[in-house]
């Protein structure tokens, strides 16, 4: 077997932590689906927090600046990108990660400082898409798209189906759509109103 470097290892802590949580993140373990000894884990890392900071490192950059870079790729216009950047991820198909990112945010400082810079970033750049493409309001509308994502893969990861293309080109719409008109009142409800106002 050809000797593995340091991402083999994140790679692999990744997908135990996708499937198992934070706690099936150990050396070991890591070392058996790998088909090495522990000893060759202290080449890369000083010990499993390091291996730890190296996992959230890999999702942060995975998570935003990879799939942000290819996306950039796809089209000069703001409204092909996000319906190219939806698209993609609600078709991901390793929602355990983040969801196991998440429950582990939930007891440690550290992930929930991961946590948030990948939340901040993911929502910044679809409010930044939201906006560019003509939304009425970018930042309201890319928090409850993106809610609507993790949403969606929490209940992905407990067994449940995703939401089809037609309900996610819907979300789509109703991003982009414009704000409805505030109805305008007349008669004597608006004369009561206006003499409250003087």
């Amino acid at each position: 077997m050809a000797s593995l470097s340091a991402s083999d290892w994140v790679r692999a802590a990744a997908r135990r932590l996708a499937a198992g949580g934070v706690d099936a993140v150990r050396v070991e373990p890591v070392a058996a689906e790998l088909g090495v000894s522990k000893g060759s884990f202290y080449w890369h890392f000083t010990n499993r927090d390091a291996l730890l900071d190296a996992v959230l490192d890999h999702w942060r950059h995975a998570g935003v600046a990879d799939v942000v870079a290819q996306v950039e790729r796809v089209a000069a216009e703001p409204e092909a990108r996000l319906r190219e950047l939806l698209r993609r991820s609600f078709e991901h198909t390793d929602q355990g990660f983040d969801v196991g990112v998440r429950a582990w945010a939930a007891r440690d400082a550290r992930a929930r400082a991961a946590a948030g810079a990948v939340d901040a970033a993911r929502t910044d750049y679809l409010a930044r898409l939201l906006g560019e493409a003509g939304s009425a309001d970018p930042d309201r509308r890319a928090a409850v798209v993106y809610r609507t994502l993790l949403g969606d893969y929490a209940m992905r990861h407990a067994g449940g189906e995703t939401l089809g293309p037609d309900a996610i080109a819907a979300l789509i719409d109703w991003s982009l759509a414009p704000e409805p008109s505030k109805p305008t009142t007349s008669g004597p409800a608006a004369a009561a109103a206006d003499s409250a106002d003087r």
